[in-house]
């Protein structure tokens, strides 16, 4: 029998190539010179013999012990000569690779790179000129069409090469030399990268009609790497410029006619779709979606019908049919599969087998649009519980989340010396309408306490800077006040906005007051403190707050379900005389509302201040309210303390919220987090119109 053969991988391998077979590696041993002996690895099966791979010490002599036999020298290893005949060499250096890149945990080891090109060398043959890179990937990897994956061995490594996607595979940049191996063929070397190859994005400039056909097969053949963030971008780019027109079928002449309006990215996998369709001989059999990665088919079941009023009135006469009374749908598929998706297409398959394809704009626009665009998206008399829960909601929460987690610029700006030790710190977020500042600071002014005290401005609409700076500063000329105004950068919402001026306060005490929240008279703050002071369990404690008319806007806030079952915020009295008997008594109550509320600094850090969650500006109170009171805090409505209430003029001209769902979604969003919760505090407290038991 010949002897085996062996040869050294490295400085931890060896392979031993048997002239016979194996049952299995049981009974096998090795042994190098040294004396120490050592089981195989692995055992490949070749044509004629077997193939050992083992991880070795190094030697520069071997011996084999198969069962009780005696060793058996296999003396000096080989110079990388063939270890299995030519027919198996090509499978024979897949496994080998193989088990360099798994169990012996070597693919970056240029050491053993070498020595498996050492073992290729005369098996390998030049690439067909086919076979070549056709596009460069940020100079550091690139598309190839290739045949089939296997294994790229260089100097410096091995990896593995998948299985190409319409006829590409993705390569890191090739050193001369390099050799991929396949488990059919003999080895390939590849040839070095030819000057002049496009990139992605230079490709998709490109109108020729081979041009666009490579740039598919590229998407096609990326969307197993779109996680890698040098790919989402590569591909991101190139689809912006690859971009065709918006396209609807409008028609009222055709029997089909729809339109695909908005298709947005949630920025987080999913994709949120605004469409209609006018279908009176219900030919449409399927909807299927289409991205350059690939269609999911729409189910059903996903698609909400919406009002339209612009459509049911251009089809009223169309000759096929009035419209549906609901023409409209929204739809959120939450895995649209992999991104990103600059346009989607979504086809409309006809019994026939004929398709109509509709075209939407842009899919990749900033977080805070896109959750705009989604909850404007449907007229609110058509939200249900279950659009908000199914549709609505996990879209705007993925785009809330986005919108929250972008980077956020604070400028904070001194106008005049800061109070040193101040009692308490006022935190008033500002939003567009400055009005009300005027007057809020000349009430601030006739106050002793409030020259005491640390005044804290937040602008969360940037754009205004100059004209609130102005203003400001103007003000505490005139009234000798000190104000700290804190400017976002961009607009983020009533609790972020609260939680920024929080973090530059530096009292023990905390107000959140709106900036349309105006003092009846100086003194107002001492009733509100001595609550606090008397009772070291109050969390928080909240006044009396009238409309401009002199009725009450709030005497505490209570919980009482609406429509769809939900939990509502309300006021109790809201409307009444500003005197009314059970409204001029001090009380625990289950709130009080984010208009004015006094609390504790411990007592706010110990909940971490107001949820960002919310979108915009609704709800954040009752939440915090109902944290404190989860952290073992008390709640108190005070009404010794008197103020004037604008209600909501700031809110009102918010895009984001003004006209759209945004009120549905905190709602559901309150409900769903807080239902039991409120359903046992609200059994111990009477709602509006019942006896109060504590008055």
């Amino acid at each position: 029998m010949p002897l085996p053969l062996w040869v050294r991988l490295g400085t931890d391998a060896v392979a031993v190539a048997l002239p016979q077979r194996l049952s299995g590696l049981r009974d096998i041993l090795l042994r190098g010179e040294q004396g120490e002996s050592f089981q195989p690895l692995s055992h490949l099966p070749l044509p004629q013999g077997d193939l050992l791979l083992a991880r070795s010490p190094d030697c520069n002599l071997l011996s084999l012990k198969i069962g009780n036999g005696a060793w058996l020298e296999l003396g000096a290893a080989s110079d990388h000569g063939v270890l299995a005949p030519a027919a198996a060499m090509p499978r024979f250096l897949a496994l080998l690779a193989s088990k360099i890149a798994g169990p012996l945990r070597a693919a970056a080891d240029p050491v053993m790179a070498r020595d498996l090109l050492a073992l290729a060398r005369d098996q390998a043959v030049p690439a067909p000129d086919a076979l070549r890179l056709l596009i460069d990937l940020d100079r550091t990897r690139g598309l190839w069409r290739l045949p089939t994956g296997g294994w790229l061995v260089t100097a410096r490594g091995v990896t593995r090469v998948a299985e190409p996607e319409a006829g590409l595979a993705l390569l890191p940049a090739l050193p001369a030399g390099a050799v991929l191996l396949r488990a059919e063929g003999p080895p390939l070397r590849l040839p070095p990268p030819p000057a002049g190859v496009p990139g992605l994005v230079e490709l998709a400039r490109q109108d020729a009609p081979d041009r666009r056909a490579l740039l598919r097969q590229a998407m096609l053949a990326l969307r197993r790497h779109t996680a890698e963030p040098w790919c989402r971008e590569a591909l991101r780019d190139a689809q912006l410029l690859f971009m065709a027109p918006a396209r609807a079928a409008g028609d009222p002449a055709n029997a089909v006619a729809g339109a695909l309006d908005r298709a947005i990215s949630d920025h987080a996998g999913g994709v949120f779709l605004i469409g209609w369709l006018h279908d009176p001989l219900r030919l449409v059999r399927g909807m299927t979606l289409r991205g350059p990665f690939g269609g999911t088919t729409l189910p059903g079941d996903h698609l909400f019908p919406a009002t339209r009023a612009d459509v049911v009135k251009r089809f009223e006469q169309a000759p096929f049919g009035a419209p549906d009374p609901r023409p409209g749908f929204v739809a959120h598929l939450p895995e649209a599969g992999p991104g990103p998706v600059a346009q989607w297409r979504l086809e409309l398959a006809l019994g026939s087998g004929e398709a109509i394809e509709l075209i939407a704009g842009p899919a990749l626009i900033p977080a805070a649009q896109a959750r705009e665009t989604v909850l404007r998206g449907v007229n609110p008399l058509d939200v249900s519980p279950a659009l908000l829960d199914r549709c609505l909601t996990p879209a705007a929460a993925r785009l809330h989340r986005a919108a929250s987690a972008e980077a956020l610029d604070i400028e904070v700006m001194r106008i005049g010396p800061r109070v040193a030790q101040p009692l308490i710190s006022l935190v008033i977020p500002l939003y567009r309408n400055l009005r009300f500042v005027r007057h809020q600071l000349a009430a601030f002014a006739r106050d002793p306490m409030l020259r005491q005290s640390d005044l804290i401005y937040v602008l969360d609409s940037p754009e205004q800077r100059g004209e609130a700076e102005h203003m400001l500063r103007g003000l505490c000329g005139l009234t000798g006040l000190s104000v700290t105004l804190v400017i976002h950068g961009r607009n983020t919402g009533y609790a972020t906005a609260c939680n920024s001026g929080a973090a530059q306060a530096t009292a023990p005490i905390l107000l959140m007051l709106n900036s349309d929240v105006v003092p009846d008279r100086p003194g107002w703050l001492v009733p509100l403190l001595a609550r606090l002071a008397a009772d070291p369990k109050l969390g928080c404690v909240g006044p009396k707050l009238m409309f401009d008319d002199g009725s009450l806007q709030h005497a505490g806030l209570y919980f009482a379900r609406g429509p769809g079952d939900d939990w509502y915020n309300c006021h109790y009295f809201k409307g009444f005389p500003r005197y009314y008997p059970m409204a001029c008594q001090a009380r625990p109550v289950p709130g009080v509302t984010g208009a004015a509320m006094l609390m504790r600094r411990e007592a706010w850090d110990s909940v971490g201040g107001f949820s960002a969650d919310y979108i915009v500006g609704d709800y954040e109170d009752s939440d915090l309210c109902l944290r404190l009171r989860q952290a073992g805090f008390g709640i108190l409505y005070e009404p010794a303390a008197e103020l004037y209430h604008f209600e909501r003029q700031s809110i009102a001209q918010h895009g984001g919220y003004a006209g759209t769902v945004a009120a549905a979604y905190n709602r559901r969003l309150h409900h769903h987090r807080w239902n039991a919760a409120i359903g046992a505090l609200m059994e111990e407290f009477p709602r509006m119109g019942e006896t109060l038991a504590a008055a």
